[in-house]
């Protein structure tokens, strides 16, 4: 179901939800084989889906109109350091659960995907909300950029995290309250999350910083296409 906008829409594979329907009714119906590694595969799938459509998708435009910015270089070498930490542990976590454990949290993941129109067709896409003042603050500095009025990137920049930041508490911290860890397991995950956001935020100021005047407006219109306002 659709969310009451504003809310931020995240493209991901269109085999996804099918995928986590069928873990989902397995699940559901009691069955006793563990379903802990297909569980692990879909959660990473959808988390690097994610990430690429936000970021992976971004740099690698914004690198073809400048191949020789180290910039971008060291931005795809951070995003490509994050989805290998997330393929790690997410496998592992899951590893730990059993069947009752791990049902709840794959109904969650299915509330929040929703297909939606594209030019390219029906997309599946990862959604969650957003305040209407962080809508208004994120369409302004959008709108800033794309009509060049924006001194640099770093307004736009700023509010793509501050999205990021509303999404971590349905799409990583939801998700880790309903499985329940021990202590040792929830700080080592909280060190995880907080580690790899760190670095991506500070490659995304970077490139807020040095991101030339000419490519403000495709920055923009990439992130744009994410904001259901």
């Amino acid at each position: 179901m659709v969310p009451e906008r504003p809310f931020i829409a995240c493209y991901v594979s269109n085999d996804l939800p099918h995928a986590i329907t069928e873990l989902d009714r397995r699940l559901q119906s009691g069955v006793k084989e563990s379903q802990s590694k297909r569980a692990g595969e879909i959660m990473t799938e959808a988390s690097c889906d994610l990430i690429e459509s936000l970021f992976g998708d971004m740099i690698d435009a914004l690198h073809a109109a400048e191949p020789q910015s180290p910039v971008f270089i060291e931005s795809r070498k951070v995003i490509d350091q994050i989805k290998g930490t997330l393929q790690h542990y997410l496998g592992w976590i899951t590893g730990f659960f059993g069947n009752e454990r791990l049902a709840p949290v794959v109904t969650h993941f299915q509330h929040l995907l929703v297909t939606l129109d594209s030019p390219a067709g029906a997309q599946a896409n990862l959604v969650f909300p957003v305040t209407p003042e962080l809508a208004r603050e994120g369409r302004a500095a959008l709108t800033a950029l794309q009509t060049g009025t924006a001194a640099d990137a770093r307004e736009g920049i700023e509010t793509l995290i501050r999205f990021i930041e509303a999404g971590l508490q349905p799409l990583l911290f939801e998700p880790k309250r309903l499985l329940k860890f021990n202590f040792v397991v929830d700080k080592t995950l909280n060190g995880v999350i907080s580690i790899t956001t760190s670095l991506g935020f500070r490659s995304l100021r970077r490139l807020g910083e040095h991101l030339p005047p000419h490519l403000h407006k495709p920055l923009a219109d990439h992130l744009a296409q994410f904001l259901k306002d």
